[in-house]
């Protein structure tokens, strides 16, 4: 037996409001687009979901979200690259805007100062975190 699997489509954006939204959908519509890098959004409201690492490469901001479940330590979520200068397999932000969004089952990487940026948040408390 086959079965299978559709999501509604997300679009291009620029402005996602009260939407849950899964992370490869989100990445993978944009790659069919032609684009490499999700740029220039604005996220409101939304539950963003993994399973997945964003890179929030340059002016990105995260007001009043929930990061996702940390288990007491904000460094359970967060990943650091070892290359100096490229992370393959993620999913890469830039200009993006997220307010009061729930991320879920999503890890972080990036920067050293947008990852110590978010290690000094209390697991669990909404973030006021920017790349």
């Amino acid at each position: 037996m086959s079965q299978t699997l559709t999501f509604p489509a997300l679009g291009a954006g620029p402005h996602y409001s009260n939407l849950d939204i899964w992370l490869p959908l989100l990445f993978h519509e944009a790659a069919l687009r032609g684009e490499a890098v999700l740029d220039g959004k604005t996220f409101t409201n939304c539950r963003i979901q993994g399973p997945a690492v964003i890179v929030p490469i340059a002016g990105c901001q995260f007001n009043a979200c929930s990061m996702g479940n940390a288990e007491g330590d904000m460094r359970n979520l967060l990943l650091q690259p070892l290359g100096p200068t490229r992370v393959n397999g993620v999913i890469p932000f830039s200009n993006c805007v997220f307010e009061r969004c729930e991320f879920v089952a999503v890890g972080y990487a990036g920067a050293p100062e947008f990852l110590e940026q978010l290690k000094t948040l209390p697991a669990g408390a909404p973030s006021g975190a920017a790349s």
